[in-house]
């Protein structure tokens, strides 16, 4: 994982003339009597070489050293901060940084040109970042560097015993992790020499890739992901061939990331059917007249079909559909019972049109014991995208 920033910061700094010192690597000595008894004094302000943009910042990142011209720390991380990016409340972590750099101050008579004496001067930037710092990643995640100093004299003269400086830093902030990384690509073929004039009979070995394991590896890609979370009231249901009226809630995330093994749902029905007076409606076992209300939770879940197919009224639908096994548990007396099932999530073509979604299951001897096909899922609620799979990318289509 790596989350990078950049920034520049800008500030103005007074610095008094030392009295009497001797920078080391300098000379002569630095004293107010030598810079401000002249009549003309000018100052300039040198800046300490950076190292450049690339290679980027190395990690782990190495402590400077005492005395070190310019560097960087951080101070402190406070988490969870909420914050609000685009208009979104998120959580995140907020990391104090101090930058310090040490400049050299020049003095020289202005109008000789003769250099009087120069001093170190250390100005420190205190800056504050929204960063993506989870736990348990700590300080030793969070990489800085200053990229860039420019550093100005305000006024050509001194204020008194004070010069003021002009400071600008550039600055880069990372959080590095280790990951994991399944990385869509092909292999790369060498492009072919372009051939010179022949000298002599004796030509190259082709160039030849390994031998593969395709059965084991890559594992393949999900055609399409599909993602739905909705509740739909008074929804007719088939139970056992006796339709009931209840309501279903279904909350689904097939293939994130187009991964085909991450695949999760989660559904629930509700009867809302009147319990008879009467004569009570048979029933199956092991549920009780009346009460038909349940939730599946799937045991496995297959890799989705992705078609695009006329289905649930809606012409041209995009459709993911999944298979496997579930544990349907009733809700009125708590027992559980193995059942397979098929899934097919369907995504009008039209924007803000209904989807719908068709769920069946069936008993071990093959029967259907339920079947919903609701129509009446609001556009926003079920959202089905293309993956780009490994065929994709290693057979890409060809332009005409």
């Amino acid at each position: 994982m790596h989350s990078r920033t950049k920034g520049i910061r800008l500030d103005r700094f007074r610095h008094p003339i030392p009295e009497q010192s001797r920078y080391s690597g300098y000379l002569p000595p630095c004293s107010r009597r030598s810079a401000c008894g002249r009549k003309r004094p000018a100052h300039e302000c040198v800046e300490p070489d950076v190292p450049p943009v690339f290679p980027l910042i190395p990690k782990p990142q190495l402590t400077p050293a005492p005395g070190t011209e310019f560097r960087c720390d951080v101070i402190s991380i406070r988490r969870p901060v909420t914050v609000n990016v685009n208009g979104r409340l998120v959580e995140a972590a907020v990391v104090r940084v101090l930058f310090t750099v040490t400049l050299t101050v020049a003095i020289f008579d202005e109008t000789t040109g003769t250099e009087l004496c120069r001093f170190p001067v250390i100005v420190r930037f205190d800056d504050e970042f929204v960063l993506c710092v989870p736990e348990p990643l700590g300080r030793e995640n969070i990489l800085c560097r200053i990229t860039a100093i420019d550093c100005t004299p305000t006024l050509n003269v001194l204020l008194g015993d004070m010069i003021e400086l002009e400071v600008t830093i550039c600055k880069e902030i990372q959080v590095e992790a280790e990951v994991k990384l399944e990385v869509l690509a092909k292999f790369c073929q060498p492009r072919p020499i372009i051939p010179l004039p022949p000298e002599r009979g004796f030509e190259c070995p082709p160039f030849n890739f390994p031998p593969q394991c395709p059965d084991l590896f890559p594992v393949p890609n999900c055609d399409c992901q599909a993602v739905v979370n909705t509740l739909v009231t008074g929804a007719t249901v088939d139970i056992l061939g006796v339709p009931e009226v209840g309501t279903v809630q279904l909350i689904a995330d097939i293939c994130p990331n187009c991964n085909p093994g991450a695949s999760t749902f989660s559904f629930t029905f509700f009867d809302t059917t009147p319990l008879p007076t009467t004569t009570p409606v048979p029933v199956p076992e092991p549920d009780i007249p009346g009460d038909q209300s349940f939730t599946l939770r799937p045991v496995s879940i297959s890799p989705p079909t992705c078609l695009v197919q006329d289905i649930a009224g809606i012409v041209g639908a995009l459709t993911a559909t999944v298979t496997g096994t579930a544990v349907r548990t009733f809700t009125a007396t708590g027992l559980q019972e193995q059942v397979s099932y098929t899934l097919t999530l369907v995504e009008n073509p039209v924007p803000g049109l209904p989807d719908a979604f068709i769920l069946t299951l069936t008993d071990t001897s093959g029967v259907t014991i339920f079947s919903a096909t609701v129509a009446l899922v609001p556009d926003a609620e079920l959202t089905i995208q293309d993956c780009v799979t490994f065929p994709d990318v290693l057979n890409p289509p060809t332009i005409p």
